[in-house]
């Protein structure tokens, strides 16, 4: 079918096109804008070997990094910390707050929470506990506060929490979903082309 064709079907049905487009994208923006704010802070960590040089290869502590600030006993340690500090916050919302992934030696860590000052709270806890606890994060018993055998350099320090899901990201997200609505408009308007064709041909046949 030559494209000349589809454009003549999108034409012709184009509130099939236009109305699922519309309609996804005023839900998308109207969920997006009902969700509760969401705030973010973040640092950058460039992770190396000490020189005791345990590891193989560097890129191995920076790749292992994420999973453990990921991981249940990491999220305790944060905690508690912050208990101390006082602000009181379960190991459980800890751990679904924090975020980290890693390019090559550079890790980037993150909190996200409905509250900015606890976003950044958390971020300054959890840069301070890495570079603090060092190996011992990877399980060597011979690290310590004091040698930690481990070098943990802060390229971007916990910075402001910015909200995450304002008015930018909804209308991404409306643009996103108005697409898909548009897609699903184009299918159906095919459908229906090749649904007025296939009806058409019985009544010629017969005509004939």
């Amino acid at each position: 079918m030559l494209i000349s064709t589809y454009i003549v079907i999108i034409r012709r049905h184009w509130r099939l096109v236009v109305a699922p487009a519309i309609i996804a994208a005023v839900i998308g923006l109207g969920l997006a804008l009902l969700e509760p704010p969401r705030y973010r802070s973040s640092a950058s960590l460039l992770v190396t070997r000490s020189e005791d040089r345990r590891f193989d290869t560097e890129d191995a502590l920076a790749y292992d990094l994420p999973a453990i600030v990921q991981g249940a006993p990491f999220s305790a340690e944060v905690s508690s910390a912050l208990a101390l500090a006082g602000v009181s916050i379960p190991p459980e919302q800890v751990r679904a707050s924090l975020g980290a992934s890693n390019q090559r030696r550079v890790v980037q860590i993150w909190a996200e929470t409905g509250d900015p000052a606890l976003s950044e709270a958390l971020m300054t806890i959890t840069v301070e506990l890495v570079q603090r606890r060092g190996l011992a994060l990877w399980g060597d018993p011979a690290a310590t506060p004091e040698r930690p055998l481990v070098n943990v350099v802060v390229i971007e320090p916990p910075g402001p929490a910015m909200r995450t899901n304002g008015w930018t990201a909804a209308a991404g997200t409306a643009m996103l979903r108005g697409l898909a609505g548009l897609l699903a408009g184009a299918l159906l308007a095919f459908g229906a082309y090749y649904w007025e064709t296939a009806r058409a041909l019985p009544s010629r046949n017969g005509g004939g």
